[in-house]
């Protein structure tokens, strides 16, 4: 048997029986087929993040989540947990060292993969002839490498080549082996870096000669740009490997920039294969898809960039000067990815994909380099890559966008000498805004069939787990809302059933205990009597919140409250413990001046999780840059504190942020909670925050509510004495909001131009505020088709009074009644009388 195929299936693709069949039914095909079967996997899903909290510092709980996840998946496999004792003595030893060397966390980081592979072996040779591999004995680092110590360990590189001895070694027709797992020349177990397993795979494709590599994933296949933040992203069913290259080592997900290169130099076609639909298409890499013609096939971002900008008047016409310069770099093991030049200064990009930075190794860099020139370093930026071909020929259509951002901090712009992509690093708040604008003008508006496949919306219509929003309230109500446009514009109109569908989504969420609805998205009396009315408290931040909660629910019980303040007056607290409020304190000073005025009362302390999240930096409310929570070093000093004064701590409270679709998130945050039930152990209750993102298309994928339930149902079950917390806000009542306005003025330059509207920043400030972005359409003419491209303005005496940018509208005339959707959220709650401009009115609908 000469023709061979590796297939590699990732993390979530062998986490449940079901993968497993499918895995099980793929070899099965091909070996009927004619193929011999190299079968390449991930550790089960979740089980590598835990491990690489492990090695930070060791948590019972971890341990015993990890077992768990095997064991239950042992279980639903129908193998004998015994299989597993073996590995997790090997883990319980691996654990006890005190300081392990970088082998030994290499070891560590890959005992998911050697555990998973227990089982799958197990399963599978229930019904085929398989015979395990050991990836040590096969896939040898490079002895060449020259990066730090770090990254050869924990992120190796294997030179690998056609292998006829080994070829001829193998007389089975399926083989299995575990991905990320690699040995040095002296046989030390070191890994391949985060997704390594892809790279395992390519790695053995090409020592077995396959005739193609197979990589099964969750997703479709390569889009032209992240779906989940731009739904109407296109498949791409076809590419050639350098432009694959590109997209993925500018920030794509779906393949690891490494595992591109082997099957490129060997000609080995790469198949993108969706799990959950084995016989769809896909995405295939080969040479004969490379594009021959002028485009951008891909928009890529990659978020938390770092620059170095390295500044002197040494560097102008020196020779060797640069050469001296990242001789440092390269003496530290820094592989740097972008560069810019100009006469006096050099700004490099490091390369964080191929490298393991560590904090005392960047400080050491910035020490040395500071000894050359004059160093300053920008994080929090984002790189905004287009990958295509001939990139230079589109200028005419990219130039016009990034004009647009010229108000914002563009810190450089690159370009491949082989014109395969160009690069904007701006500041991270702008990236997805920037890259939404150049996907609509250089993909969306220059769509060809033979480029593209169908829109990742197209693909999902109708098989998303989360309710559909599809058509939105607004869009089946359109003649009525007309109609009360003429009576009064502008208006916010909130649409009461949707708030109704909301809340009870929330409540299928079995783990929690209690909702707090955040008052400050929305607190329109009819509101929040709504939402009291289905059980949940409210979540308030100041005394006029406490007094409009009070005014409009006159029989709320008051610890049906939680008073959440941030920096606020002395008194406000005393007020709100002397109403029997339950108060949330999120500063150590708060303990350290105020105590005795809180004495003999119960609290909750928000503590510092030490990570944000959310769209904009203004949304993220955790981390060293937010003025948010209890620093971990101030938490032992704070329980001192408590004590002292009979202060019971009944509760311990996070916040990551807003705008968060990622479930995962409150695993982190209930995590960190948890860590520190030790230092607070009085405390019964854990509020995990709020910030569940929404749905701004109806094509999006949403919070996956079932996820995040079933994550927070496995917390409850290892402690059942705790009472969850949440409390959205905008989750709640964005979707019930809309705001309408009639357009006052046109102005027009060809087919683009400006549509202006009766009101603007003064009744919705997001748009300016976090560069926020909501669907807007012409509400008069619905059905007709669009017909050019505008901007939507306001009347307000600012540059910034822009509601939507270069949105595709019909022909829009002085009269017609514009509608913003999805701002029932931190819309007219945020509004002002800017300009002395009265702003929107609210209509319950």
């Amino acid at each position: 048997m000469n023709n061979s195929i590796v297939i590699k299936f990732g993390g979530t693709s062998v986490s449940s029986l079901e993968k497993w069949l499918v895995i099980s039914d793929t070899i099965k095909k091909h070996v009927e087929t004619g193929f011999r079967v190299f079968f390449v996997h991930s550790a089960a899903n979740g089980i590598t993040d835990r491990l690489q909290i492990l090695l930070k510092h060791k948590q019972d709980q971890i341990i015993e989540e990890i077992k768990h996840i095997l064991q239950q998946l042992a279980t639903d496999l129908n193998v004998s947990t015994d299989i597993l004792n073996t590995e997790f003595e090997k883990l319980d030893n691996l654990l006890q060292l005190p300081q392990p060397s970088l082998h030994q966390q290499a070891e560590i980081l890959a005992w998911g993969e050697v555990a998973t592979h227990q089982l799958g072996l197990a399963f599978l040779q229930q019904s085929i002839p398989v015979t395990s591999l050991d990836p040590k004995h096969i896939l040898i680092s490079s002895a060449h490498d020259n990066r730090n110590n770090s990254s050869r360990v924990l992120s190796a590189k294997c030179d690998v080549t056609k292998n006829q001895t080994l070829i001829d070694s193998f007389d089975q027709s399926v083989y299995s082996m575990p991905g990320f797992v690699a040995s040095d020349p002296q046989q030390n177990t070191v890994v391949l870096g985060r997704s390594g397993s892809d790279t395992s795979a390519a790695y053995l494709a090409v020592l077995v000669n396959a005739e193609r590599l197979e990589i099964w994933t969750d997703v479709h296949g390569i889009f032209s740009a992240n779906p989940h933040a731009i739904p109407t992203a296109r498949l791409l069913e076809t590419i050639g490997y350098q432009e694959a290259r590109e997209i993925a080592a500018s920030g794509g997900k779906v393949l690891h920039p490494r595992s591109i290169l082997p099957v490129e130099q060997n000609n080995i076609p790469l198949h993108i294969k969706y799990t959950q639909q084995p016989d769809a298409a896909g995405t295939v890499l080969g040479h004969q898809y490379s594009s021959t013609a002028p485009r951008v096939r891909a928009i890529s971002t990659r978020h938390n960039i770092t620059l170095i900008s390295m500044e002197s008047m040494s560097m102008w016409h020196q020779a060797g000067f640069l050469g001296s310069v990242f001789d440092i770099y390269k003496q530290l093991g820094f592989s740097v990815d972008l560069i810019s030049t100009a006469q006096t200064n050099v700004t490099v990009s490091l390369d964080t994909a191929d490298n393991i930075i560590e904090e005392n190794s960047f400080n050491t860099l910035v020490e040395h380099l500071s000894r050359v020139c004059q160093v300053e370093v920008f994080k929090n930026c984002s790189a905004v890559t287009l990958v295509g071909y001939r990139i230079r020929a589109l200028a005419d259509k990219i130039a016009p966008v990034i004009s647009s951002f010229a108000d914002q901090r563009i810190y450089m712009i690159t370009q491949s000498s082989k014109d395969l992509n160009q690069t904007i690093v701006v500041d991270q708040d702008q990236a997805d805004k920037l890259t939404r604008a150049l996907h609509d003008v250089l993909i969306t508006q220059a769509y060809q069939p033979e480029d593209f496949g169908p829109t990742w919306q197209e693909l999902v219509k109708g098989n998303s787990p989360q309710p559909q929003f599809t058509p939105p309230w607004w869009q089946s109500h359109r003649m009525q809302l007309l109609k009360l446009s003429e009576q009064k514009t502008p208006c916010y109109v909130y649409h009461m059933d949707t708030i109704q569908q909301q809340i009870d989504h929330l409540k299928s969420i079995r783990a929690v205990d209690k909702i707090h609805y955040a008052c400050k998205a929305n607190a329109h009396p009819d509101i929040l009597r709504l939402i009291h009315a289905n059980g949940l408290g409210l979540e308030t931040v100041s005394p006029g919140e406490i007094n409009r909660v009070m005014q409009a629910i006159p029989e709320i019980a008051p610890d049906e409250i939680l008073f959440t303040p941030n920096f606020a007056p002395k008194q406000e607290y005393i007020d709100a413990s002397r109403q029997g409020l339950n108060i949330t304190i999120d500063n150590l000073f708060i303990l350290q001046h105020w105590a005795s005025d809180l004495a003999d009362t119960e609290v909750i302390l928000r503590l510092d999780p030490g990570h944000g999240s959310g769209h904009h930096r203004y949304v993220r409310t955790a981390g060293e840059h937010s003025k948010f929570g209890i620093h971990h070093s101030e938490l032992e000093q704070a329980a001192m504190l408590c004590k002292q004064h009979n202060i019971t701590v009944k509760g311990i409270h996070a916040h990551s942020g807003s705008g968060i679709l990622n479930y995962e998130n409150w695993q982190r945050i209930i995590q960190y909670l948890t860590d520190q039930l030790n230092v607070f152990p009085d405390a019964y209750i854990v509020n995990i925050g709020g910030g569940m993102g929404i749905r701004e298309n109806p094509g999006d994928a949403g919070l996956n509510l079932q996820a995040l339930d079933e994550m927070l149902l496995e917390f409850k079950q290892r402690h059942p004495h705790i009472h969850i917390w949440i409390e959205p806000g905008r989750y709640l009542v964005a979707h019930a909001g809309i705001l309408m306005a009639k357009v006052t003025q046109t102005k027009w330059k060809n087919s683009k131009g400006y549509i202006g509207v009766e009101t603007g920043m003064n009744s919705l400030i997001r748009p300016a505020l976090y560069g926020a972005w909501h669907n807007i359409v012409n509400l008069s003419k619905f059905d007709q088709p669009n017909t050019c491209t505008a901007s939507i303005v306001g009347p307000m005496c600012e540059s910034g009074d822009i509601l939507g940018v270069d949105r595709e509208m019909p022909e829009t005339q002085y009269g017609d009644v514009l509608m913003i959707a999805n701002t029932g959220a931190y819309s007219a709650s945020m509004a002002s009388q800017y300009n002395l401009r009265q702003p929107a009115t609210e209509i319950i609908f």
